[in-house]
């Protein structure tokens, strides 16, 4: 009897042993992206999405915070100390990873590797290479493993090459995407991860051929703007392409496969979560509010008041005329002695929209001007000029930051004409802007070192001016308004849009 119980527990143990393979796996992915802004209650804060997490962590399955980046800037706070306060939240939460995306770049490369070193997690960039070193930068991972339990992923974050348009670095490369996923799946592959996900931060069809040829298994994107633009909402996306799209939601992904076919058997159940309907961890809740204590008084500081509306919603500010930005050009224009001012409407931020009469506080101007870019005056020609107006017309229909806000210029275009052909005319002092002549012109550092696009000027002559170099345009701004006490930005046709006027 004896000898039959253990004959049939040994054919057991051999029927779970040749079986394990059938074995099926789980895991909970939670993953955010795009929070540049602490204490945010009209969007989600991290004190909201660390009560997302924990409530996941104390469950049973294998459960991993992942998260995007999109958030060491642009903000108010970010301005000051280059988003080291995001990494300090952001260790509160633990995440098992987070990737590179443009916005880590707000303050150029050197920074976003400073913010490595006070991470306490993984940051990761499978395409970022530093020629010097030939390998990637201090501080940052070409890949990494996530394990929980027998649980274990391989995680891949990559950049768009076009990333150094908008921010352009000094010394590192983006390589090419494709081929560094293929690179490092295989060597992920060879260390027998159940699944490999990638995290990317522009929208591509790339990445539905690394799903369908098995590369890769699942890919995550977050894009707050994504339906804004129609031609990604009808573009075709692979069902294990996530792209999270809401400003209030966090993901929850819950990964369910057989071990012996990981990426054929793989069963993805999606859920949103509104952030702003959970509570808040108390301890993250208060880091975040002993940041914002820290300045609150300095930025607080009634500086003056505004007696016309200043509207700095994207599509109004990436697509026409805006009065608050003349304000700021003709104070650029008048701050350098320059005769012309140009001024990528993307330095704009804070989506706000201040009613006539509204006082302006420090904190306010830090919202609409976060970034720590200083302001240059160069020598350029009239066609360098023209050439730059186009290009700032070439991405109208999706907002895009590089459309230019300008002074000193009367500016005529056709937003319905082909792209490189909506530039009609240009005026300067009632008479047309001459090709071959040199004007002086004011912008930021960040457009004359080719951000946006903006190559036409990058071997431009620089001149000095009188007034005090090294100061932001927030810092221009506040003083001027400071000294005028009640400004009154307004629309005076710089700008003319015929698709529109006709």
């Amino acid at each position: 009897m004896r000898y039959l119980t253990i004959v049939k527990l040994l054919t057991m143990l051999i029927f779970f042993a040749q079986n394990s393979a059938f074995a099926e796996k789980q895991a909970t992915i939670i993953f955010d992206a795009e929070m540049s802004t602490i204490n945010d209650t009209k969007n989600g804060s991290y004190a909201q999405l660390a009560t997302l997490i924990d409530d996941y962590r104390e469950k049973s399955t294998s459960t991993f915070f992942i998260f995007g980046g999109e958030s060491l800037g642009p903000s108010m706070l970010s301005s000051m100390d280059r988003g080291a306060h995001i990494i300090d939240v952001l260790n509160s939460l633990e995440p098992n990873a987070m990737g590179v995306s443009k916005r880590e770049f707000s303050y150029q490369e050197d920074e976003l590797i400073l913010r490595t070193y006070e991470a306490a997690f993984p940051i990761v960039s499978s395409n970022l290479y530093d020629p010097i070193t030939k390998q990637s930068p201090e501080g940052i991972e070409a890949y990494t493993l996530l394990k929980q339990g027998e649980v274990k992923l391989g995680f891949i974050s990559i950049l768009d090459p076009a990333v150094t348009e908008k921010y352009p670095t000094k010394r590192l490369v983006i390589t090419p995407p494709q081929q560094a996923v293929l690179e490092i799946a295989k060597l992920l592959r060879k260390q027998n991860v159940d699944l490999i996900v990638l995290h990317y931060s522009t929208f591509s069809p790339v990445i539905n051929q690394l799903l369908e040829q098995g590369i890769i298994d699942l890919a995550l994107l977050e894009d707050k703007n994504f339906h804004s633009n129609a031609h990604l909402i009808n573009a075709p996306r692979h069902q294990n392409n996530l792209v999270l799209t809401k400003k209030k939601d966090a993901a929850v992904i819950q990964l369910t496969w057989q071990q012996d076919n990981p990426h054929n058997s793989l069963v993805i159940e999606e859920t949103n979560v509104d952030l702003t309907s959970l509570s808040a961890k108390p301890a993250v809740l208060q880091l975040e509010e002993e940041y914002d204590n820290r300045l609150s008084s300095l930025l607080n500081e009634v500086i003056g008041k505004t007696d016309t509306q200043i509207n700095l919603q994207r599509k109004v500010l990436r697509t026409s005329e805006n009065g608050f930005a003349n304000l700021v050009t003709d104070t650029l224009k008048d701050f350098t002695g320059a005769q012309i001012a140009l001024l990528n409407s993307g330095a704009f931020r804070s989506e706000k929209i201040l009613q006539a009469g509204s006082p302006l506080t420090v904190r306010d101007i830090r919202a609409m001007l976060p970034y720590r870019n200083t302001v240059q005056l160069i020598e350029a020609t009239g066609q360098q000029i023209m050439d730059a107006l186009e290009h700032g017309f070439s991405k109208l229909e999706s907002q895009s930051g590089q459309f230019l806000q300008v002074a000193g210029i009367v500016v005529t275009y056709d937003s319905a004409k082909p792209i490189g052909e909506r530039l009609i005319s240009v005026t300067f002092n009632k008479h047309p802007l001459q090709p071959e002549q040199i004007y002086k012109v004011v912008s930021l550092d960040y457009l004359i070192n080719g951000g946006d696009g903006f190559t036409m000027f990058k071997n431009s002559k620089a001149l000095t001016y009188k007034q005090t170099t090294g100061l932001t345009l927030s810092d221009i701004m506040s003083v001027e308004i400071h000294q005028k006490k009640v400004i009154a930005p307004k629309i005076d046709r710089r700008l003319k849009n015929l698709a529109v006027e006709n």
